[in-house]
C-alpha cells in the first residue's frame, strides 16, 4: 500500500478503535508513524510512536508493547539515537522470542550496520533469515535481502551483495510487491556503483526515482551522487545533494544527513574547493560522533585530512595524522580511504625532503594497485610512481604512470556517454601531469609527445553510444526543442516565463540522464605511431603545444624529425586572447564611436602580435611557411588562430590531439557513401538570421545538384537525416555554446535547437561541415585537454574537417567569406587552403579550419 494511502487508513481505524481496541489502535499507530516517515520524516513520526508505546502501557498490552518499542526504535536510529534504539530493541526482546522474534533481530541488524557494526549485523541478520522463513514473512524478508546487500557491498562483497538482491527481487516480484522491487532496483544500482558499471546503476538509479516517495527518493538521490562522484562529475554531484539536504535536516534522517554531509566533503573535495570540503567534512564529523558511529567518523577524519593537503598543509602534524587515520581506517574495513591517507603522509614527508618516511608510507599505498575500483587503483599506481621517483627511478615511475593510466583509460572506455567519458579521465590528472613533467624534464621530444597523446582529448577518440532508450531519448529531445521555441517567444515578447524556463531545465536534465544509460566497451585506446604521423604530415609541420604549470613547451614534427622549444608563460598568453577576443567581439558589433573601434583595432593588432611572439615565434625556424597543424592547449582552444601575423594566408589546422588529426586525416581519405558527392552538398538555413537564407541561396548556385533545406524544411529531424553521412555540408544559424553544459550547445533551427545530443544519434558525421554561426567552435575545455561542444562532437562522429567560428562575426563579412570560402573548394583547394585564400580577400578573423584540414 502506498504511504499515503496507508496514513489515511491507519487515521481511520485510530479514529475509531483507539478507545474501544487498544490493541487496534496500538497497531494503527505503528503503521501511521511508519507512513509519516516515508512522506514526512522521522521527527513527526516519532511522536505518533511514542503516542503508541505510551497507549500499550496504560492497557498492558505487553506483545503490542513490544511491537511498538521495535518500531520505535527504527526511528530513533533515524534521528542519530543509536543507543537508546538498540535499547528499545533490547526491550522488545523481552517479550519477541522464537519465530516472533525474526522481524526484530532484522531490525536490530539495520540499527547496527547504520552504526558502522557491520559483523555484529550480519550474524543478526543471518540469525532472522530462518526465522523469517518459517514465519512467512515474505515481506520482511525481502527487506533483510536489500539491507544486508547493502551491508555486504559496503564491506566489499559484491558478489554477496548481488545475490542477496537477485533472490530478494525473484521473492518480491513473485508475491506482487512492487514497491519493495523498486527498493531493490536502487539497492542493486548501488552494488553497480561499488561494481564500477556506471552506466548500468545510472539507469537503475533512474528508474527508482520515477517511482520513489520522499525517503526513497533521498536514498536513490544519494547513491546517484555516489555513482556521478566515480564518473568525475563532482559539481553535478554536489548541486544536486545540495538541493535536498535542507530537506532531508528538516524531515529529521540525522542518520542520513550526516552521511549526506560526508557525501558533499568529497564532492567539494573532487572539485577543488578544499575549504568547503573541510567544512563539510567537519559537520559530518561532529555529526558522526554525537551519534555513536565511531567507524563512519573516521571517513570524515580521512576527507578533513585530504582537504588540508589540498589548502596546501605540510606539516608533520598532517602526515602523522593522516598515519594515524590510515591505521584506524585500514582496521575498520575502510580499504580506499585508509589508502588516500597513505598518499598524504607520503606527499608531505617528499615535500619536507623526508624521503626515507615518505618510502614507507607510499611502499603501503601502491599495494592496491592490483585490485579494486578504478580510482583505488590509479591512486595506487601513483603512490608506486612517486615511490620510484623517490629512488630516482625515472624509468620505473614512467612505467607505473602509463599503468595507472590504461586503468583510467578503461574506465572511461567502459562509459557510453562524452560527458561521462570526458569527466572520468579527469582520474588521471595527477598520472599524466607527473608522466608529462618527467618527459619534459628528459628534453626528449618524442616521450614528451607520447606522454601528452597518451591523455589528451581520450574521450573524442571513441563514438558516443547511444542508450538503450534511444526512442525515448529522441521524444525528451523532441519536447526540449518545442519548449525552448516557446520560451524564446515569451522571453520576445515580454511575457512572464519561468515556468517554461523551469520546464526547459527539467527537460534538460532527463536528456542528461537518460544519455548517461549507456555502456561503453572496455578497451584501450591505440597510441599514437608517430611514424604513421609523420608520413600523413608530409610537407606539413606539426606545432603541439602543452603546459606544466604555467610554463608553455611546443613539441614540432617536420620533416620526420621532433623538436621540443620552450614557449611563453600560459597565463601571459590567456591575457593577450581575452584582449583578442574582447576586440572581436567589438568590432563585430560595430558598436561604439570611431575612435574606440580604432581602439579596438589597435589593441586587437597589439595583443596578436603578442600572441605570435609568445606561440609561434620560438618554433618559426623549425617550421618556416610550411601549412600547419596546430593542436592547443587549454583554453588556446578558443583563439582565433588565422589573425596572428605569421599565419595570415597560410593554410593551418587546429586538432584537439596529433591523435585526432590522424584520424580525421585517415576519414578524409575515405570513399564517401554511394550515391554522394561534394557536387550535392546539404546546405542549410537557419531561422532569424538575415544572412543565412541569401548565403544558401548564393552558394547553390555553385553546385550542380545542392540539397537544400531552408524555411520549414529545415528541421532538428530533417537536418540531422541529411548530415548522416553527407560528403560536404553548410549550415547558415544562430549558434550557441553552453558553457554550463556544453551538450547543450546548438544550432537554431525552424522547430528549435539541434544540440549536441542530437548530432550525437547520426551514425557517420558528414566528412566535411561549414557553420557559419557564431562560435559555434568553442569548446569547453576539461582536465586532460577533453573538449566538449558542438565543434568536439562531431569528430567522434567520423567528420574529417570542420570550418567553424570562435567569436561572433558581422553578417555581410560572413556571407562575403563563405562565397569565397566554397568558391575555393570548388576550384579543387582544401578547405584549410581555401580559408586562407578566402580570408586574404575577406577580412572575418573569428574562422578556423578544424580537423584534417
Amino acid at each position: 500500500m502506498a504511504p499515503e494511502q496507508a496514513k489515511s487508513a491507519a487515521l481511520a481505524v485510530i479514529a475509531e478503535a483507539a478507545d474501544v481496541d487498544p490493541t487496534a489502535g496500538v497497531l494503527a499507530m505503528r503503521a501511521l508513524g511508519l507512513a509519516v516517515r516515508a512522506l514526512e520524516g522521522p521527527n513527526e513520526a516519532a511522536r505518533v510512536l511514542r503516542d503508541a508505546v505510551r497507549l500499550a502501557k496504560r492497557h498492558g498490552l505487553t506483545r503490542p508493547l513490544a511491537e511498538a518499542n521495535m518500531t520505535y526504535a527504527a526511528l530513533l536510529a533515524d534521528l542519530g539515537r543509536i543507543s537508546a534504539a538498540l535499547a528499545e530493541c533490547d526491550r522488545a526482546a523481552l517479550i519477541l522470542r522464537g519465530k516472533d522474534g525474526g522481524v526484530l533481530l532484522a531490525q536490530r541488524a539495520l540499527i547496527l550496520s547504520r552504526a558502522g557494526r557491520t559483523e555484529e549485523a550480519l550474524a543478526d541478520y543471518a540469525r532472522a533469515l530462518p526465522l523469517l522463513r518459517a514465519a512467512g514473512n515474505v515481506n520482511v524478508q525481502c527487506r533483510v535481502y536489500v539491507n544486508r546487500s547493502n551491508v555486504l557491498a559496503y564491506a566489499g562483497r559484491l558478489p554477496g551483495a548481488e545475490r542477496d538482491l537477485r533472490a530478494g527481487l525473484a521473492l518480491a516480484q513473485a508475491h506482487g510487491l512492487n514497491d519493495i522491487a523498486g527498493s531493490m532496483l536502487e539497492s542493486l544500482g548501488f552494488v553497480m556503483v561499488r561494481r564500477g558499471d556506471i552506466p548500468a546503476a545510472l539507469r537503475m538509479f533512474a528508474e527508482s526515482l520515477t517511482r520513489a516517495h520522499q525517503y526513497n527518493r533521498f536514498a536513490a538521490t544519494y547513491d546517484r551522487a555516489e555513482a556521478l562522484l566515480i564518473a568525475g562529475l563532482a559539481g553535478e554531484a554536489r548541486r544536486s545533494l545540495e538541493e535536498l539536504i535542507d530537506d532531508v535536516t528538516a524531515a529529521g534522517f540525522a542518520v542520513d544527513a550526516a552521511e549526506w554531509h560526508l557525501m558533499l566533503a568529497h564532492a567539494a573535495l573532487l572539485e577543488g574547493d578544499a575549504p568547503a570540503a573541510q567544512a563539510f567534512a567537519q559537520l559530518a564529523l561532529g555529526q558522526f560522533r554525537s551519534q555513536g558511529r565511531a567507524r563512519w567518523a573516521l571517513l570524515a577524519q580521512q576527507l578533513a585530512i585530504r582537504a588540508r593537503w589540498a589548502a596546501g598543509e605540510r606539516t608533520t602534524k598532517l602526515a602523522n595524522d593522516a598515519r594515524d587515520a590510515h591505521a584506524k581506517l585500514w582496521t575498520a574495513g575502510w580499504q580506499v580511504a585508509a589508502l588516500h591517507c597513505l598518499l598524504v603522509a607520503g606527499r608531505v614527508e617528499l615535500d619536507r625532503g623526508r624521503v626515507q618516511v615518505a618510502r614507507g608510507d607510499l611502499a603501503r599505498a601502491a599495494q592496491a594497485r592490483r585490485r579494486g575500483p578504478a580510482d583505488l587503483r590509479a591512486a595506487a599506481w601513483y603512490a608506486e610512481a612517486l615511490l620510484r621517483l623517490a629512488a630516482d627511478d625515472n624509468r620505473g615511475a614512467t612505467v607505473a604512470l602509463k599503468a595507472g593510466l590504461r586503468v583510467v583509460d578503461e574506465h572511461s572506455a567502459s562509459l557510453g556517454a562524452t560527458d561521462l567519458r570526458v569527466h572520468a579521465s579527469g582520474l588521471g590528472a595527477d598520472l599524466a601531469g607527473q608522466g608529462v613533467r618527467l618527459a619534459v624534464a628528459s628534453g626528449k621530444p618524442a616521450a614528451v609527445l607520447e606522454w601528452i597523446e597518451r591523455f589528451r582529448a581520450g574521450a573524442l577518440r571513441r563514438r558516443p553510444v547511444r542508450p538503450p532508450s534511444d526512442t525515448k531519448l529522441a521524444a525528451e529531445l523532441a519536447e526540449l526543442r518545442r519548449v525552448t521555441a516557446e520560451l524564446a517567444e515569451e522571453t520576445a515578447a515580454g511575457k512572464d516565463s519561468r515556468a517554461l524556463r523551469a520546464q526547459q531545465l527539467q527537460l534538460e536534465e532527463a536528456v542528461r540522464h537518460r544519455s548517461r544509460h549507456a555502456s561503453g566497451q572496455r578497451s584501450t585506446a591505440r597510441a599514437l605511431d608517430v611514424g604513421e604521423l609523420t608520413t600523413a604530415l608530409g610537407d606539413r609541420a606539426l606545432v603541439e603545444i602543452l603546459r606544466v604549470d604555467d610554463a608553455m613547451f611546443a613539441v614540432t614534427a617536420v620533416d620526420g624529425r621532433l623538436r621540443l622549444r620552450d614557449l611563453g608563460r600560459y597565463p601571459d598568453a590567456l591575457r593577450e586572447q581575452e584582449s583578442v577576443r574582447f576586440s572581436l567581439h567589438r568590432l563585430a558589433r560595430r558598436h561604439g564611436s570611431t575612435a574606440s573601434l580604432t581602439a579596438a583595432e589597435s589593441g586587437l593588432e597589439h595583443s596578436a602580435a603578442a600572441l605570435d611572439a609568445m606561440l609561434l615565434a620560438p618554433v618559426r625556424d623549425l617550421v618556416g611557411d610550411r601549412e600547419l597543424v596546430i593542436v592547443p592547449t587549454g583554453h588556446l582552444h578558443a583563439l582565433p588562430w588565422p589573425l596572428l601575423p605569421s599565419l595570415r594566408g597560410r593554410p593551418l589546422s587546429v586538432a584537439p590531439s596529433a591523435t585526432s588529426w590522424l584520424a580525421a586525416n585517415c576519414a578524409s581519405h575515405k570513399a564517401p557513401r554511394r550515391g554522394v558527392t561534394a557536387r550535392s552538398p546539404v546546405l542549410v538555413a537557419g531561422p532569424q538570421l538575415d544572412h543565412a537564407l541569401p548565403e544558401i541561396k548564393a552558394l547553390a548556385k555553385l553546385y550542380a545538384a545542392p540539397q537544400l533545406l531552408t524555411g520549414k524544411k529545415a528541421s532538428v529531424d530533417a537536418v540531422r537525416s541529411a548530415l548522416d553521412g553527407a560528403e560536404l555540408a553548410h549550415v547558415a544559424a544562430h549558434g550557441r555554446f553552453r558553457a554550463d553544459n556544453p551538450q547543450f550547445s546548438a544550432l537554431d533551427l525552424a522547430d528549435g535547437p539541434l544540440t549536441v545530443y542530437d548530432l550525437e544519434r547520426v551514425r557517420r558525421g558528414p566528412r566535411r561541415l561549414v557553420l557559419s554561426a557564431c562560435d559555434s567552435g568553442l569548446s569547453a575545455v576539461h582536465a586532460g585537454d577533453e573538449l566538449m561542444g558542438l565543434a568536439s562532437a562531431v569528430f567522434s562522429l567520423g567528420t574529417s574537417t570542420l570550418i567553424a567560428s570562435v567569436v561572433p562575426v558581422a553578417d555581410d563579412v560572413t556571407k562575403a567569406l563563405m562565397l569565397e570560402l566554397h568558391r575555393g573548394m570548388c576550384a579543387g583547394h582544401s578547405p584549410s587552403h581555401a580559408l586562407a585564400i578566402a580570408q586574404e580577400r575577406v577580412r572575418a578573423d573569428g574562422f578556423v579550419c578544424f580537423g584534417s584540414g
